[in-house]
């Protein structure tokens, strides 16, 4: 290839690449009443801890609801459900702020970076103020089921207190996908010390 050629051609990758990293951009959603999601919900908690507490678990599904305006929690197992005060199920399926902090910022795109500072209260310890760090990673494709998705892929990362009352401390990583066609997180893995998270949305309808 002729010299002109190769640099027009690197001229035209420098300019494009950007393009691409922003191509995909999603802004905050819009919810409407009757607006639900259903997901997944499996918590590994870790060895002598029966219970993670009252933010996760209880129930394996749960369905997100918005009425009135507001974001409403079922709890389900079978056919029995419960009606919840759930802000952490909300936070993981809408990504509201409360649980993990501010798991989603608008407008999304690769290469997205934030801070922000949540309450985290590991086993046997006093609640304390943590900072979570995340950055959007990619644009990929995503399977769950109820098909695929694409999605930004968001990494998230918080050092965590462990150990006898919290005096260890420990990086814990999550990561999760954001489906602008569902308006919510389709995917959520979260790994440490403290309960393993994992969610997974297996049912939605959205206007």
């Amino acid at each position: 290839m002729p010299r002109p050629m190769v640099a027009l051609a690197g001229i035209v990758t420098a300019l494009f690449i950007p393009f691409i990293s922003y191509a995909q951009q999603a802004d905050a959603p819009v919810y409407k009443d009757g607006d639900w999601w259903r997901i997944k919900l499996e918590v590994a908690r870790p060895t002598g801890v029966s219970v993670a507490g009252p933010q996760l678990g209880g129930f394996p599904e749960y369905r997100v609801q918005i009425n009135s305006g507001k974001a409403t929690v079922l709890g389900i197992r079978g056919a029995e459900s419960k009606e919840l005060d759930a802000p952490a199920i909300v936070a993981l399926v809408l990504g509201k702020s409360g649980w993990r902090g501010e798991l989603l910022r608008f407008p999304l795109h690769v290469g997205l970076t934030w801070t922000d500072r949540f309450q985290f209260q590991p086993p046997g310890a006093q609640a304390r103020w943590e900072e979570g760090r995340y950055e959007v990673q990619g644009w990929e494709k995503i399977n769950t089921p109820r098909g695929e998705f694409d999605s930004f892929k968001i990494g998230m990362q918080m050092t965590a207190p462990t150990g006898p009352k919290g005096k260890g401390t420990a990086v814990r990583t999550s990561i999760y996908y954001y489906a602008p066609a569902g308006k919510a997180i389709v995917s959520f893995t979260g790994e440490g010390d403290a309960p393993a998270t994992t969610s997974t949305l297996v049912d939605f309808n959205v206007k």
